[in-house]
């Protein structure tokens, strides 16, 4: 740094500038995630256990509503799983991979809504790119754990049908994922709205339908 007369004055270690600008950005994506929990990272500092409950509770009750629909959807199911009690076994399972792609695939959404300016079709295109990558883990989760069905039952028409419920749920999960944040973009809500509940309320709604629609198609005279 120098002077009018370019004397030397002192030197600025540029390092602090770039250090900040790095602890910025950790910061943000920080709350970036705890945005997506629907958590704000400010409730965790100073707030009394009923502020914290009020803030928080409404996201489970969304959880339980989605919860008590899925019960209501497999009751509906109720012969199809009479014919295939296996379905039942690898349920949790078929509901946790599509709320694990639909909150990775909403997580990235989100980031990329962030992080690069909105322009015309880059719904499609974020849509595009992130179905062509949950097609590759549609497939090789649905062909695996298809697989250990039919090795551990025998089974090869319920294996069938949860290697494919596999495949279309994280399809579907995807899609949500990428829907359900583009949507609240739109229409310039709040996006941590898509965060938790929503997105994996729909995600497991679709699941369930998905998984037994095809089950019930395949395996109910």
């Amino acid at each position: 740094m120098v002077d009018a007369d370019r004397k030397i004055l002192g030197v600025i270690d540029v390092n602090l500038f770039t250090q900040e600008m790095i602890d910025m950005e950790e910061r943000e994506q920080v709350h970036s995630i705890f945005d997506t929990l629907g958590v704000s990272v400010a409730e965790m500092k100073d707030r009394s256990p009923f502020s914290v409950f009020r803030r928080r509770f409404p996201w489970l009750l969304a959880t339980i509503a989605s919860g008590t629909v899925c019960a209501l959807l497999v009751g509906f199911f109720e012969a199809t799983l009479a014919q295939s009690l296996i379905l039942a076994f690898f349920l949790t399972l078929v509901l946790g991979l599509g709320e694990s792609v639909s909150t990775q695939t909403m997580a990235i959404t989100v980031h990329f809504m962030h992080h690069r300016r909105a322009r015309s079709g880059w719904y499609f295109e974020v849509l595009r790119r992130e179905l062509s990558r949950t097609l590759l883990l549609a497939l090789a989760c649905g062909a695996i754990v298809g697989a250990i069905a039919w090795i551990w039952r025998g089974e090869a028409a319920a294996a069938f049908v949860i290697g494919g419920g596999i495949f279309l749920s994280l399809l579907l999960a995807g899609l949500i994922g990428v829907s359900v944040p583009s949507l609240l973009h739109r229409f310039k809500l709040d996006l941590r709205v898509a965060s938790g509940p929503l997105t994996l309320a729909l995600a497991d709604i679709c699941t369930v339908v998905a998984y037994f629609s095809l089950a019930t198609k395949i395996l109910v005279p």
